[in-house]
């Protein structure tokens, strides 16, 4: 799920036609930390950004600006104006509701969830509010598909006769569904529909008109589109919206700037006493309190939340509370099969609190090129490959090989040892999977908690290859093994492919030669590339945050043509016919 949300016009548009033209007040860059936002977001946006941001310090915005399209078939651009989904930052609101209301006297956080729905059987009866509110109560964390068209009582049974994971406040278990009851307690406490509870006593007294699900009348034009890949699949209004699978727990729709007014709404008093504001943000179990994740920074107080759907969609509000700092970030795209967001959020955070990160240079124009030249398979003598493709007019860049993946993103000989042996590890964790041996991976696993989590991961994976052994399966390759964040971690994606000529992709997640999770994606190790100059061009990897300088050079009479990578010399070559581009690793 996802969203977000900016200024309202009070003039030229009815009060509930929502996204009125442009649907914003225009562009802000302001100061030194804005224009170094714009210039970021501005070059990596032809990398595979798509979304809309807004940064406010002490209160004053100094950015909040669209890049990317919210609809490339229609040339639409993202603008602070473009209505993106919430996704699970659609939890603080439901939280809202639920201290709002015993600001009214409709209700108490630690009443028990019977005192307010009916049929509550006995293993659940010690279910409060406050548990549902912390997903600490142990119920299952979802009843079904977001888009499902399911009433709100269908969805409370599903939830009351699903067993328990735990007993009440006894451990923490993140909860769509704990939250879809926590809205069918808002509609029969206050005896209102659960948006118009919202609209009403929420939205409007923080200024907030473009932010809703259904009641807004939303312009389509100014809905952003999800994208994953090249995929476009669609906006929320084409699909059944919204349900109770979704109400409560994801899904309200609304700009950056209307995200901005409810941060300053929460920072005062005009919809939460101090009281309620300060119920609302105390963490309980693992840093969770009403909605929010709430945790101690290197940069002080941090109260944040995100979410994301698998359609392209992701979002994501961090509110630095000593700096009073807010970043607002709204996406319409995935990347490599992540929410973007993500991706690109250390480099913003560090722009914002003054550091410095890799921008990729200017795209350099050149009228008439044809980028075919260059696409061909590029081999180095260690024998490592890259694959150039054009597509849609641009140029992109793909690796196959660990030394390929090296002689980019890992310079120290002793990492490359390391990626190496990942490869064959994960290699035969595949290979234990298929043949269902779920205690040959257990000596992989890191520490206690992250290592239950991966091994229940892992052993689910049986019934996925059980799909693609049944033709016979082919021995699983390893991809690569490639670092994937700051803390060390790195992402080794293996692939099987059987008879019939299917193919799955895994990945797992490593720290300090640990097995610490399953990514059930893999990850490819492929980015576009641009020209920067008339002789020079260059890529850039969002995940990796690093510009990637490159060159072709023209071949000699006993020579062939060249690609040129950080001073490692790639020959260009005619591949083999039988090569599908998808070998792996020794």
């Amino acid at each position: 799920m996802t969203g977000k949300r900016w200024l309202v016009f009070a003039v030229l548009c009815m009060p509930l036609l929502a996204g009125c033209g442009g649907g914003s007040e225009g562009d802000v860059v302001r100061g030194d930390v804005g224009v170094a936002l714009d210039e970021y977001l501005t070059r990596i946006t032809p990398f595979g950004f798509s979304g809309a941001v807004l940064v406010a310090t002490d209160g004053e915005i100094v950015l909040s600006k669209g890049y990317g399209l919210a609809s490339v078939s229609e040339g639409v651009p993202n603008t602070p104006g473009t209505i993106f989904t919430t996704a699970s930052i659609t939890k603080q609101f439901t939280a809202a509701a639920i201290v709002k209301l015993e600001m009214d006297e409709r209700l108490r956080t630690e009443d028990l969830l019977s005192a307010h729905i009916e049929g509550v059987p006995n293993d659940k009866a010690g279910i409060t509010l406050h548990h549902l509110l912390t997903h600490t109560a142990g119920v299952v964390g979802s009843t079904g598909d977001d888009y499902e068209e399911v009433g709100r009582d269908e969805v409370v049974r599903r939830v009351l006769e699903a067993p328990l994971a735990f007993e009440p406040g006894t451990a923490m278990s993140y909860s769509n569904a704990g939250y879809s009851l926590l809205a069918a307690v808002v509609e029969v406490a206050s005896e209102r529909s659960f948006e118009d509870f919202l609209n009403e006593r929420l939205f409007a007294p923080a200024g907030m008109h473009r932010t809703g699900y259904w009641q807004p009348r939303w312009r389509r034009e100014t809905v952003a589109h999800w994208y994953d890949g090249a995929t476009d699949n669609g906006i929320p209004l084409d699909r059944p919206f919204p349900h109770w699978n979704l109400l409560g727990n994801g899904g309200i729709l609304s700009t950056t700037g209307d995200m901005f007014l409810w941060y300053e709404a929460l920072k005062g008093e005009d919809v939460l006493s101090a009281a309620s504001r300060e119920k609302l943000l105390t963490p309980f179990l693992d840093d969770y309190a009403y909605g929010w994740d709430v945790r101690d920074t290197e940069r002080g107080k941090l109260v944040q939340h995100d979410g994301a759907n698998m359609l392209g969609a992701s979002a994501e509000l961090r509110w630095f509370v000593d700096a009073d700092v807010a970043i607002i970030l709204f996406c319409n795209r995935s990347f490599a099969g992540t929410p973007l967001f993500s991706v690109v959020r250390d480099e913003i955070e560090t722009i914002v609190f003054g550091g410095e990160v890799d921008v990729p240079p200017a795209q350099f124009r050149v009228d008439g090129e044809n980028l075919e030249e260059f696409a061909a398979d590029y081999l180095l003598p260690s024998g490592g490959r890259y694959r150039l493709s054009e597509e849609d007019g641009t140029l992109r860049i793909s690796t196959f090989h660990q030394d390929a993946i090296n002689a980019l993103f890992v310079p120290d000989e002793g990492d490359s040892l390391l990626y190496k042996d990942l490869n064959l590890r994960s290699g035969r964790l595949v290979a234990a999977a298929v043949s269902g041996n779920s205690e040959f991976f257990s000596k992989d696993l890191g520490d206690e908690q992250a290592g239950a989590l991966a091994e229940r991961a892992l052993t689910g994976l049986v019934d996925r290859f059980a799909r693609m052994t049944g033709a016979g399966a082919r021995v699983a390759v390893a991809l690569g093994t490639v670092p994937i964040a700051h803390d060390g971690m790195v992402l080794t994606s293996v692939r099987l492919r059987n008879e019939l000529g299917s193919i799955d992709d895994i990945g797992f997640l490593w720290r300090e030669g640990h097995l610490v999770g399953i990514d059930e994606t893999g990850y490819e190790v492929s980015f576009p590339i641009v020209r920067v100059s008339e002789s020079e061009f260059a890529g850039y990897h969002l995940g990796f945050a690093k510009v990637i300088p490159l060159k072709f050079e023209a071949g000699g009479d006993d020579e062939e043509d060249a690609l040129i990578l950080k001073h490692r010399r790639a020959r260009r070559f005619k591949p083999h016919v039988h090569d599908h581009g998808d070998e792996g690793h020794e």
